[in-house]
């Protein structure tokens, strides 16, 4: 329809290394952008992998006129962005196992020559003010699509959520746009799809994708990853939305509030499988989960392993299997479980309304403790 423009990311590069400006959409080039004829015959090559492709940036705006005023944004996006693209980055960069991003093995697959991905960037994807007649109409469609590319499982979610020095406005905690944006991602999105920039080090972005670097905290897909959210209930995102986040309109409180329960209630109806895996997760992030996976219907799939859920962690999930009437595969891999964990998983099984125990991956846990050998005993 046109409501959405993605950005080239290899034009956002360019840009960067010319010392220019975002602009509004209007006021851009049409190199910048991706045709979606283009985007569909990359999809149609890529095939189970097109998520790889579609990259959507989620920011707060340093001011009203221009959210990226002396290009804090830009600078820090690129520097990632390069890493994606696979031109530059890790420290074994010249080795015999090069850094290889999602998107770089994709199109290397494919034969596809350099690789490049689609950037939703709110400023220059959708329509700014002033806006013509046809531009205005197309605005409001490509706010509510922008969803999509936000929450869909298959894309990839950089939430830029460090501000500059001096910063007058909220923190992107506290944006309440930020937030939903930051919500909507964590619904579906495997782990290591959801990254929040704010957290990079200087080690991270060094090894980058670096398939040397095996520990997830010296790689961005681990330090970004980590710690967060599970998926929220609707009810719980509006309350936060009316006693914590701020809006520059107070109407948008309605308006976003509306925008994630019509997600949340079109992914909980259909999502089959849920990769939360090296995220860090304790017992308070195992109870926040277990309070909304009854309302995955669909759900047969849940991993959970190399978390930190301990003991505790493990009763609570127990607690959220006993009363799921779809799951029936679950990694629970590498986290601490210990003998009281374990006992209560084994009895959940045991009373859950599917009763199986077939497909549920706990074999190579067993082998490296000698305690969940004599449970199962």
């Amino acid at each position: 329809s046109g409501a959405i423009a993605p950005l080239k990311g290899s034009w956002l590069v360019a840009l960067r290394e010319r010392g220019g400006r975002l602009a509004r959409r209007q006021d851009l080039p049409p190199e910048a952008f991706w045709t979606a004829d283009e985007l569909r015959r990359h999809v149609d090559a890529l095939g189970p992998e097109f998520g790889a492709l579609f990259v959507a940036l989620s920011y707060r705006w340093l001011r009203p006129e221009h959210p990226d005023p002396v290009g804090f944004h830009l600078a820090i996006v690129v520097d990632v962005l390069q890493r994606y693209l696979g031109t530059a980055g890790s420290a074994n960069k010249d080795g015999p196992n090069p850094e290889r991003s999602p998107l770089v093995g994709a199109f290397e697959g494919k034969g596809l020559g350099a690789p490049d991905c689609a950037i939703f960037w709110d400023f220059a994807s959708l329509y700014q003010k002033p806006r013509a007649a046809n531009e205005d109409a197309l605005f409001l469609p490509g706010l509510k699509a922008s969803n999509v590319w936000y929450g869909h499982a298959a894309s990839v979610c950089w939430m830029q959520s460090e501000l500059p020095a001096g910063f007058a406005g909220v923190a992107y905690e506290a944006s309440g746009w930020c937030f939903v944006e930051a919500a909507i991602s964590a619904g579906v999105k495997p782990a290591k799809q959801r990254l929040d920039l704010g957290k990079r080090t200087e080690e991270a972005l060094s090894f980058a994708y670096d398939h040397y670097a095996n520990i997830p905290a010296s790689k961005l897909t681990g330090v970004c990853a980590a710690k967060r959210p599970p998926p929220l209930l609707p009810s719980r995102v509006r309350e936060l939305l009316q006693t914590e986040k701020t809006f520059t309109a107070s109407s948008d409180v309605e308006t976003v509030a509306e925008l994630y329960r019509r997600f949340f209630e079109g992914v909980a109806s259909t999502a089959s499988r849920l990769d939360f895996r090296q995220l860090q997760w304790g017992a308070d992030e195992a109870r926040q989960l277990a309070a909304v996976l009854p309302r995955f219907e669909a759900l047969t799939a849940l991993d959970l392993s190399e978390n930190k859920l301990g003991a505790e962690g493990g009763r609570v999930i127990a607690e959220g299997v006993r009363v799921s009437h779809s799951l029936t595969e679950c990694d629970l891999r590498f986290n601490n479980l210990g003998k009281e964990g374990w006992c209560a998983i084994f009895d959940a099984l045991r009373d859950s309304p599917q009763n199986t125990i077939a497909k549920w991956d706990l074999s190579r846990e067993w082998q490296y403790s000698r305690m969940d050998m004599e449970i199962v005993k």
